[in-house]
């Protein structure tokens, strides 16, 4: 059995001029919220490279930066500053993208990752999490994220084309792409536009908003992992990534260790390494 593709290795110039145009791309968006005090903050990949290597993660394609729901809404009352170099997409004002994680893609480019082959087009990106208010009490946040990440599967797989382009997709991925086909054969009598799920999606997610002081990016793998409390999230603290100053959570160290494992500054061998795989990636002439 073929092992899971999970990361490619790019050429060196690619790869250093991917992270060259991302880093540009967030020192625009760090503007744009600071003009509206929208806090944000490194997470996952990019939290570990700031502790870590001090920047990007040497084989890492992307920058993940999250925030709360109230600085998410700020984003999206003024998104249409962020043309026309950039489109934010989201869930919440797009009903073609299926995916409920937001992203600010620059225009002019294309970043195409197997799950959003023939589903929407993208450019060079950079993910923006929600950490969404859950139950205080751990048993009924268990059950809440369960439930979250088991109606968000259903949208994403109804919608999602889990093919891959190139030779060498495992059991698994195929098992993946089999699923995703019977559900969207289904969907499409049951739910052709996928908007009922999306709605009870989407509903399902604020059920807690402002009520609760107990934080997770819902719909994730490592919900359960990731949870957070209001004071662990904000104020900032800042890092140095590359040559910028990265907002960071206030114990990021904490959300680092939840995450990854307390060896977390280790360097993974090869096999362990992921990245998103592009199968076409095209930068602006001008870049």
């Amino acid at each position: 059995m073929s092992k899971q593709i999970t990361y490619k290795p790019y050429k060196p110039e690619i790869l250093k001029k991917l992270h060259i145009v991302q880093l540009n791309m967030l020192k625009d968006i760090d503007v744009f919220c600071r003009k509206y005090d929208i806090h944000y903050f490194a997470v996952s990949g990019t939290a570990l490279g700031a502790v870590r290597h001090k920047g990007y993660i040497p084989w890492d394609d992307d920058i993940d930066i999250a925030m709360l729901r109230d600085d998410y809404l700020k984003m999206l009352e003024h998104r249409d500053e962020l043309q026309p170099k950039y489109t934010l997409f989201s869930a919440d004002c797009e009903n073609k993208y299926y995916n409920f994680v937001p992203i600010i893609s620059m225009n002019d480019t294309r970043m195409i990752v197997p799950l959003s082959k023939d589903v929407f087009d993208t450019g060079i990106f950079i993910d923006v999490f929600l950490y969404e208010n859950i139950p205080d009490d751990p048993q009924e946040a268990k059950k809440y994220i369960s439930k979250c990440f088991f109606w968000r599967n259903i949208y994403v797989m109804s919608r999602a084309n889990f093919e891959l382009l190139w030779p060498g997709a495992t059991f698994v991925q195929k098992c993946k792409y089999t699923i995703s086909r019977v559900v969207r054969f289904f969907a499409k009598y049951i739910d052709p536009d996928g908007m009922k799920v999306r709605k009870k999606y989407l509903r399902l997610i604020d059920k807690y908003y402002g009520k609760t002081n107990t934080y997770t990016v819902l719909g994730d793998p490592y919900a359960n992992d990731v949870i957070m409390k209001g004071n662990e999230i904000l104020p900032n603290k800042y890092l140095l990534f590359e040559d910028f100053q990265m907002p960071m959570m206030a114990d990021y160290l904490a959300n680092l260790e939840r995450k990854f494992g307390s060896n977390y500054m280790e360097i993974p061998p090869e096999e362990k390494r992921v990245n998103h795989c592009p199968y076409i990636l095209e930068f602006r002439k001008s870049d």
